[in-house]
């Protein structure tokens, strides 16, 4: 994935919502140059900050995939049940037992449902997502359940 292409949907994305970068950088809770480095994609934006902008109205999905969660939507409204998903491939796999005590564990399956939030919104694996950004979201996912219990 170029970050430079994911900093450029981040400002494409604040300008549809007619916001100042010094509205998304309070909303953040963040520098200014720290958001500017994440919009020339100089900087990887952490999974608990594309969580804020998802509740401030970013579509986060079009951020990390370049697909409009509202098309992908519109493709399965229009086509019906004979939608089939672009993807063909899934590079997290579940074994059948899984042991959320165990860390390698937890964090497989924090990949398995990241994985799945970005099939669904039309990612392809190995062109859209690899295992590199899996792993960060998971972490991310990890990280976001641990601060919220």
């Amino acid at each position: 994935m170029d970050m430079t292409e994911l900093g450029a949907r981040i400002e494409e994305e604040k300008i549809r919502l007619g916001l100042k970068s010094s509205e998304v950088c309070t909303e953040l809770d963040i520098h200014a140059n720290t958001y500017r480095n994440y919009e020339l994609g100089k900087r990887d934006m952490p999974i608990s900050l594309l969580n804020r902008l998802w509740n401030t109205g970013f579509d986060v999905m079009y951020i990390l995939t370049g697909q409009r969660i509202g098309d992908i939507a519109t493709d399965v409204i229009n086509n019906g049940e004979s939608y089939v998903p672009s993807y063909h491939q899934r590079l997290i796999h579940l074994p059948d037992m899984i042991d959320l005590e165990n860390p390698s564990d937890r964090l497989l399956s924090a990949m398995y449902h990241a994985e799945e939030a970005l099939v669904q919104a039309g990612a392809n694996a190995n062109e859209d997502y690899d295992y590199k950004t899996l792993a960060t979201l998971g972490l991310g996912l990890i990280d976001t359940v641990k601060r919220d219990n």
